[in-house]
């Protein structure tokens, strides 16, 4: 959905076709992996040949994590206290271009990253791919959950225990 904003000639745009964002970690037994289920995105441009971002807004329902399995789904929201925090967030303070060609863009995307109501600001590589007449965000992150006051969840009595990196993939696609 492209919406033009005749008074800052601003484009915004929104989510509207699926977006796919996966959370990835290790554990004493196996690796792991979940998929969001729920994620909105709000994106506003100068214009469309320059893709200069005025706005990148990123919100994931936390509950909408899900790994095939309840349990660990169980865990996964008592870590994430998703009862108390139940949006995860990423709003766009500024971006640095690092190289581009006519149909796609490497930048460093600077904002704040909230998590289970703990707030850091972080640079995320991005590969905005602009071919047609969508414009798709690219990137993967890794954190430590720790940094985010997040404890890794422990199952069968602290004998299979999550590590404490995760790995965050997305592909958000603005049409």
């Amino acid at each position: 959905l492209f919406s033009q904003d005749n008074s800052n000639n601003s484009i915004n745009l929104n989510t509207k076709i699926p977006s796919n964002v996966q959370i990835s970690g290790t554990s004493t037994l196996h690796d792991w992996e979940s998929i969001v289920e729920k994620t909105q995105a709000k994106l506003v441009i100068n214009n469309y040949e320059d893709l200069e971002i005025e706005t990148l807004e990123v919100t994931i329902d936390a509950l909408s994590i899900k790994s095939g399995k309840k349990l660990m789904d169980k865990l996964t929201y008592k870590a994430l206290r998703a009862k108390d925090f139940p949006k995860i967030t990423f709003i766009f303070k500024k971006g640095s271009v690092k190289s581009s060609t006519p149909d796609f863009i490497n930048i460093e995307l600077n904002g704040d990253l909230m998590i289970a109501g703990v707030t850091k600001n972080v640079t995320v590589l991005t590969k905005i791919n602009k071919k047609g007449k969508s414009i798709i965000l690219t990137g993967t992150y890794k954190l430590k959950m720790t940094t985010y006051n997040i404890k890794p969840p422990k199952a069968l009595l602290g004998t299979i225990k999550t590590g404490d990196e995760i790995t965050i993939d997305f592909s958000l696609n603005f049409n």
